[in-house]
């Protein structure tokens, strides 16, 4: 969706010179492209993408601020801000449009796509997976999947079903397969139906490691694991996730091979991968994902650059984009302090920096002081 795309393909070649010009215009292609300029985006909530108007001043705000990706919440809590099986229905998709649209007509994500297509702006679509609802249920349809499969909810290790009002809302459970298959479905949907660039997962792991204890989860793990202990419980709720990110990549990767899929993870790797069961260093290492969106949101300098300074030694920065904060309540976070670790990420040569949220940077005024050059 580059500007230099755009020209590029555009452009009325006399035969004479395009020999010439054909290798020359592969190169700037090669020395633009997302994998080598830098990514500066931007988490958008679906509070800021659910009219026309409020999408035109996202787009404006990018634009002016040299933001190059935007990460547009189109699934929030099993809901859609966009329409599913558009025009293609091959991955059934059923779940209801988000209430924040109160019945409109609009496509969100449609409308973002199309307004982007000359600008130097990817769209990637962000979507929270395996937390289904919000702390109220009245926010969401009644024939909602949270309703539809009740049985499909995660639980804790006395078996007790995890509640809607508690930590984010209430999981899927990874280790169930009609969940996998599921959340399969609705990802390929939007993959077919719009031209997005990316899929960004969110929510991609277990609520904490007190979850996961699902009685058809607990079966599935008792039936394929012989010798069982604490150590095999934790590589199996790990693979869960891994079996299923590495079916979605190569799904999209299938139909749509330009099509990055990215997540955003736990900063923190072994807090990662032994509570929440997510363990992106593994999926960076095996290409399951493309990049990784490191929600780096210390605000102590000390404790972002414990984080910075861990996951450097990976070897793996080129396919890491630091996320920070950027928002606080009441703003009292000074935005000299997110301008202090967008320096640190970028003498580290991370592939980029992502800033949560947009919604937060427009009611503080970040903006104004925030170095995006």
């Amino acid at each position: 969706m580059t500007n230099l795309k755009f020209l590029i393909s555009n452009l009325t070649i006399p035969s004479t010179f395009s020999r010439l010009l054909f290798p020359f215009s592969c190169f700037l292609l090669f020395i633009f492209s997302p994998l080598n300029a830098e990514i500066r985006a931007i988490w958008v909530p679906i509070w800021d993408l659910k009219t026309p108007e409020k999408i035109d001043v996202l787009i404006e705000d990018a634009e002016e601020n040299n933001l190059n990706q935007i990460l547009a919440e189109v699934r929030y809590r099993g809901d859609a801000m966009y329409f599913p099986n558009k025009t293609d229905s091959t991955y059934t998709n059923s779940e209801k449009r988000s209430y924040t649209l109160q019945d409109s007509l609009f496509d969100p994500l449609d409308y973002l796509v199309e307004k982007t297509k000359t600008k130097n702006i990817e769209v990637h679509a962000w979507l929270t997976m395996y937390v289904i609802t919000p702390h109220k249920l009245e926010n969401i349809d009644p024939e909602h999947i949270y309703y539809q499969h009740p049985e499909w909810i995660t639980a804790d290790f006395t078996g007790k079903t995890m509640p809607n009002n508690i930590l984010e809302g209430a999981y899927l459970d990874p280790g169930i397969p009609e969940v996998q298959e599921y959340l399969f479905k609705v990802v390929m949907d939007i993959v077919v139906n719009y031209e997005i660039d990316g899929v960004q997962l969110d929510y991609i792991r277990y609520p904490d490691r007190e979850f996961g204890y699902n009685k058809i989860a607990y079966k599935n793990y008792q039936e394929q694991i012989k010798f069982q202990d604490a150590e095999s419980w934790q590589n199996w709720k790990e693979d869960q996730i891994c079996s299923f990110i590495q079916k979605l990549n190569n799904a999209i990767k299938t139909v749509s091979p330009n099509t990055e899929l990215t997540a955003a993870v736990i900063s923190k790797v072994d807090k990662a991968e032994k509570i929440y069961s997510q363990n992106w260093k593994k999926w960076l290492q095996e290409g399951f994902v493309d990049r990784a969106y490191l929600m780096a949101y210390q605000t102590k300098d000390e404790d972002f650059k414990t984080v910075i300074d861990t996951v450097s030694t990976f070897n793996l920065k080129n396919k890491i984009v630091v996320g920070l904060k950027a928002w606080s309540k009441n703003c009292s976070y000074p935005v000299s302090k997110i301008n202090e670790k967008i320096d640190i990420s970028r003498k580290q040569k991370f592939a980029g920096i992502a800033f949560f949220s947009y919604t937060g940077i427009k009611e503080c005024g970040y903006f104004k002081g925030l170095k995006i050059e």
